[in-house]
């Protein structure tokens, strides 16, 4: 069975080209689960002209949470995350459930993209040096390669949009079982899932991505030259959000996966440590400690040379 969880709020604009998208999939759909976060616009009389399950939130309850409700409504034993406002490519589903059913080891599957804009128009841009493909996973992987996205590298950021993922119901149970707000839900599957060697990667496009200004996370605009991500940092606040953010990973692990943190505990308490330091550093303009860290390979894994040199130069405002 396959099951589709998606979440609308105020999405009249493009959520009727998204759903005709999943209904004209090479492989049916047994079930769409629509939960709408309070919208004020048409949205919900769109839906209702479509055969899906559309459930309202009394009040609104966010992104974060409202993917949970729309997940655990799903009785799949493939579920797939969706958007309100991209274009699934017609054999996106058949191409992803069937990856995941030949594959015991694949609990989360995640697909590339191109990406388009408002008026469905494909927009091409000039790869950043290092990337293979339009998400935010810098390592070399070749065209339509399914590869394992490691452990260690989901520790240190979110890589791919929930919107690409597709996932098995094991492990939906328990991100649902173990769920925890202060990450984001598709950054929270892919950790769970790469702590079993679960998560996986297609270098395939098999959606639409829209850019418009309403996006509510990861790519934002686009330039000339490289994907503009939401997390470039500027203000103290975004210099230390990273940091922050992947102390929270680690503490979530320690609460709902000890075996993990047990078995790597002298990486994970050193990580832990560089962490809090580089936060306290920022903080307090610490250009001294904070360039002493730049021998540390943690730094190296969480920011890049150019916003290393960043994080200096804001020290020394």
């Amino acid at each position: 069975m396959i099951s589709v969880a998606m979440t609308s709020y105020n999405g009249e604009k493009y959520i009727e080209e998204q759903i005709e998208s999943i209904l004209n999939q090479t492989v049916k759909i047994d079930e769409i689960i629509i939960v709408d976060d309070g919208s004020i616009d048409g949205t919900v009389d769109l839906i209702k002209k479509y055969d899906v399950t559309l459930v309202q939130n009394e009040k609104n309850i966010g992104y974060k949470e409202n993917f949970k409700k729309a997940m655990s409504l799903c009785h799949g034993d493939i579920i797939f995350l969706c958007d309100q406002d991209d274009i699934w490519l017609n054999d996106k589903v058949e191409i992803m459930s069937n990856i995941l059913m030949n594959n015991a080891n694949i609990q989360v599957l995640s697909s590339s993209f191109t990406y388009i804009d408002v008026q469905d128009n494909l927009i091409s841009i000039v790869l950043k040096k290092g990337f293979s493909n339009n998400n935010l996973y810098s390592e070399k992987v070749q065209k339509d390669a399914l590869v394992e996205v490691l452990p260690e590298k989901y520790l240190v950021g979110s890589y791919f949009q929930g919107c690409s993922f597709a996932m098995k119901k094991e492990i939906r149970d328990f991100v649902i079982s173990h769920f925890d707000t202060r990450i984001p839900h598709d950054w929270l599957i892919g950790v769970y899932a790469s702590l079993n060697h679960g998560m996986y990667f297609l270098n395939k496009s098999l959606f639409q991505y829209r850019i418009h200004e309403n996006n509510t996370l990861g790519v934002t605009t686009i330039n000339q030259n490289a994907i503009e991500h939401v997390n470039r940092s500027k203000t103290l606040e975004e210099r230390t959000a990273l940091a922050k953010s992947i102390l929270n990973v680690l503490d979530i692990i320690k609460l709902n996966c000890l075996w993990f943190y047990e078995d790597n505990e002298d990486y994970c308490n050193c990580f832990e440590s560089f962490l809090s330091k580089h936060v306290s550093y920022l903080e307090n303009k610490n250009i001294f400690r904070l360039l002493f860290q730049n021998v540390s390979p943690y730094y190296k894994q969480i920011k890049s040379y150019k916003a290393r040199i960043m994080d200096l130069l804001y020290c020394l405002k």
